[in-house]
């Protein structure tokens, strides 16, 4: 196999997980179409119900340059998905689920949405430490019916990623 053709290593901002995934858990619970009460919990659901996000793996590094003076300037992916579980079964339950979720994706993007008659629009995504930035959070997907369990409990879900750049000094 030529050279260019080998596949390198994934290398992930390991010290960048818990700083992303509190920012996100943070900006995901400030979405105005969550009901009052309501959270967005990181990686935990009910056995019938509940709204949770987890990352699919830690924050991977896209891309990395080095300067000669050691500033380094990464371009790093977290994918993640949001799972709303549910027992409900009516046709307008599922309708609505989906909207929520399409919504959340949509208003991630920073794109407007409709929530009780009021155009809501995210303006700014949450501010980061030690050099990062979120740069886009995009849907990889639209909401969908991933699963049905026993007593037929739904699992919808939504794959987004979260891409920021991370900025810092090597050897200083």
């Amino acid at each position: 196999m030529p050279e260019a053709e080998k596949s390198k290593p994934v290398k992930y901002d390991v010290d960048g997980y818990d700083i992303i995934t509190n920012a996100l858990k943070d900006l995901l619970n400030s979405f105005p179409g969550l009901h009052k009460g309501e959270t967005i919990k990181f990686s935990t659901l009910e056995e019938d119900s509940g709204i949770d996000f987890h990352p699919i793996s830690g924050p991977i590094i896209v891309t990395e340059k080095t300067s000669v003076i050691g500033k380094v300037n990464q371009l790093c992916n977290y994918p993640f998905y949001v799972v709303y579980r549910t027992s409900a079964d009516s046709q307008n339950s599922k309708i609505d689920i989906k909207e929520f979720l399409d919504n959340l994706g949509k208003w991630l993007e920073k794109q407007p949405i409709t929530i009780g008659g009021e155009v809501k629009k995210l303006k700014n995504y949450p501010v980061l430490t030690d050099g990062r930035e979120i740069t886009e959070i995009a849907r990889q997907t639209p909401a969908y019916l991933d699963s049905t369990s026993e007593g037929n409990v739904q699992d919808w879900v939504i794959s987004l990623a979260l891409k920021y750049r991370n900025i810092f000094y090597k050897n200083r």
